[in-house]
């Protein structure tokens, strides 16, 4: 019996495992799959996204600030009369209505305003995005690198390991020192090393992604990696001038320092409201009760609700005579406050503008350095290749051959560098100029 319940829980455990494994099953993305996810996930962009919300709850409030307010209000009380040894209730009940008519157009102002804040939120949005998407892209390049310099670091252990086991022959034959044997040893070590360091590059690479992606970190994903010839299709340089006037329609920033700008405007228009006079129109119907006069004829509690049954209707003028100066100081503030964000404007433009320039010089650098690193590689692995061979027949040391290698592996990781970097500065454009990111 014991047997037969230990068998089950093995069982049930196996079960349990395979369904925990297939829930874990690791997800592969591609960087448009990324970007995708990260719009959706990143809590920086749901943040953002909250902000939008609470614009546009204030822009539905200051609508509906121009409609009436009604309110209600009813006492009750207790009176006791002393002389006349009276008791009795009493209340009163009123309703009432206000609006207002006229204050210098402020009401519609703030509408403008706050309408123009939604907007605000939303271009807000569209930066943290970008932010999000150049974090993105860079995180998946920098795994893109790791993984093309691992496969790399591989052949050169695979060529050190074949060293090593010929040295060792050489030096059984008495063709090498030890000494050279033993270079031989520390660089195949040296080389298996290199292998750990860039996998664990990888894992931290893997981290920094699902933190943008806004994952758990035990979280198993991989990437898909693009194919070369479409992913250097995609790199294509555009002109100069296309760059700067797709870049300047879409920038988030730009549009943000115009509607401040105009937003400021509209302070300045609610600021001079207070100059003018505010009109209102207000409206009450009230009655009310003695219950210490319920005994009397024709006093009944219905009868006096009817005969106190009182109706107001009115106009409200205000009219702002003297104020110490506020209203002037808070005006000419508000037009301080608009130069101000003008100069801020243009300040931004410049600084765009130039930056877009730089970006653009950035990218054809980067493109000439990688075309130069790419020619300089081949040929320090052809001579690393051929000192190999030469090690084989004897005709050159282990130092020799080492040296080689170390300028082999020391070139290539500068290709790699070379090589990402130019892409990335290369699709920043497209992000700058608000085209879809792919590769």
């Amino acid at each position: 019996m014991r047997k037969h319940i230990l068998s089950c829980l093995f069982l049930l455990g196996t079960v349990l495992l395979f369904a925990q494994e297939n829930n874990h099953e690791k997800r592969s993305f591609t960087l448009e799959e990324c970007l995708q996810y990260a719009e959706s996930n990143n809590f920086s962009i749901q943040s953002s996204s909250i902000n939008i919300s609470t614009s546009e709850l204030s822009y539905k409030q200051a609508k509906m600030n121009i409609a009436p307010s009604v309110s209600a209000s009813a006492t009750q009380g207790f009176n006791f009369g002393n002389y006349e040894k009276s008791v009795g209730w009493n209340g009163n009940y009123g309703i009432s209505a206000g609006m207002t008519l006229f204050n210098g157009l402020s009401n519609a102002n703030k509408i403008k305003q706050n309408k123009l804040n939604v907007e605000q939120s939303q271009l807000s949005l569209e930066s943290s995005k970008n932010n999000i998407r150049v974090a993105v892209i860079q995180a998946f390049l920098a795994i893109m690198m790791n993984e093309e310099l691992l496969g790399y670091q591989q052949q050169v252990l695979t060529a050190s390991r074949e060293q090593m086991e010929q040295g060792r022959q050489q030096l059984d034959v008495g063709q090498i020192l030890e000494s050279d044997y033993k270079m031989l040893q520390a660089q195949y070590t040296s080389d298996l090393y290199n292998i750990e360091n860039t996998k664990n590059n990888i894992q931290a690479n893997y981290l920094t992604l699902k933190n943008l992606l806004s994952m758990n970190p035990s979280t198993e994903i991989s990437i898909t990696l693009p194919d070369s010839a479409t992913l250097f299709k995609s790199l294509e340089l555009p002109s100069l001038q296309e760059l700067i006037e797709r870049s300047t329609n879409y920038l988030p920033e730009l549009k943000m320092s115009e509607n401040d700008i105009t937003s400021a405007e509209y302070d300045v228009k609610i600021q001079k409201a207070n100059y003018y006079p505010t009109l209102t129109a207000n409206a009450s119907i009230s009655t009310g009760y003695n219950g210490s006069n319920l005994t009397a004829p024709n006093t009944a509690w219905g009868t006096q609700l009817w005969h106190g049954l009182g109706e107001n209707i009115g106009l409200s003028l205000n009219i702002p005579i003297y104020q110490r100066g506020t209203v002037r100081n808070n005006v000419k503030m508000a037009e301080y406050r608009v130069e101000q964000l003008e100069l801020e404007q243009k300040e931004t433009e410049y600084s765009v503008n130039q930056e877009l320039q730089q970006s653009y010089l950035d990218v054809m650098s980067s493109q000439n350095d990688f075309i130069a690193a790419e020619a300089k590689t081949d040929a320090y692995l052809a001579n690393y290749k051929t000192y190999n061979l030469r090690f084989k027949y004897g005709s050159v040391t282990a130092v020799d051959l080492i040296q080689q290698q170390t300028n082999y592996l020391n070139q290539l990781y500068n290709y790699m560098q070379a090589k990402y970097s130019y892409v990335l500065k290369r699709k920043i454009l497209d992000v700058y100029m608000g085209i879809p990111v792919t590769l």
